[in-house]
């Protein structure tokens, strides 16, 4: 018993005591600091879609209310204020479902879209909100063989836990934005070819 008193009480036991405390304290401060605002994940995506249809049937495909949520389910649209129309100063709100390896790990992300500048059958640029914070721009252009789509995401997560799983699992968030654009791309296209009885 005597021992144990007299080790535990020692200086070196007590040196150790806190050089251990220490250490640990910066190590979590540290941490802290990396984490508390510098390591916000950010996404740069463009995914170009390929559509043998018209234009004009394209770009209402895309920004109709009506349209959205007939072929394009892992986009839901959950919010229904406003018109059909999708213009500049629209807001709609949507439920991304994720790719079903993701939709384990993560839930769908949540968004609400501001349509702050469209030029009809051009271009539209939504400020985008939520599990999801940035900017969506899509750009259209007629091309031979009908439309050339092309979005390009520019985001970040906002939500701290899904925002770190980006840093451990970033090719399944990639592979599952990919998933979601290649169902939407053959959507759009069965959804465009019965609009022209093609």
């Amino acid at each position: 018993m005597r021992f144990d008193r007299v080790a535990r009480h020692s200086p070196l036991t007590r040196k150790n005591r806190f050089g251990n405390t220490g250490i640990a304290g910066a190590v979590g401060a540290g941490i802290g600091l990396l984490l508390g605002g510098r390591l916000v994940r950010t996404y740069d995506w463009r995914t170009e879609w390929s559509i043998p249809a018209p234009l004009p049937v394209v770009y209402e495909a895309l920004t109709s209310r009506s349209a959205v949520r007939e072929w394009w389910p892992s986009m839901e649209l959950v919010e229904d204020g406003g018109g059909d129309e999708l213009r500049a100063g629209s807001t709609v709100d949507f439920r991304v479902h994720q790719a079903p390896e993701v939709a384990r790990l993560a839930p769908p992300f949540e968004i609400h879209c501001l349509y702050t500048d469209v030029e009809p059958e051009r271009r539209l640029r939504e400020v985008v909100s939520g599990d999801l914070s940035g900017v969506l721009e899509t750009l259209f252009d007629e091309v031979p063989a009908g439309t050339r789509v092309t979005f390009i995401w520019y985001v970040r997560v906002t939500k701290p836990v899904l925002n770190l799983l980006g840093y451990v699992a970033g090719r399944v968030y990639r592979h599952s934005h990919d998933s979601v654009m290649r169902e939407g791309e053959e959507r759009l296209r069965q959804y465009c070819a019965r609009r022209t009885g093609a």
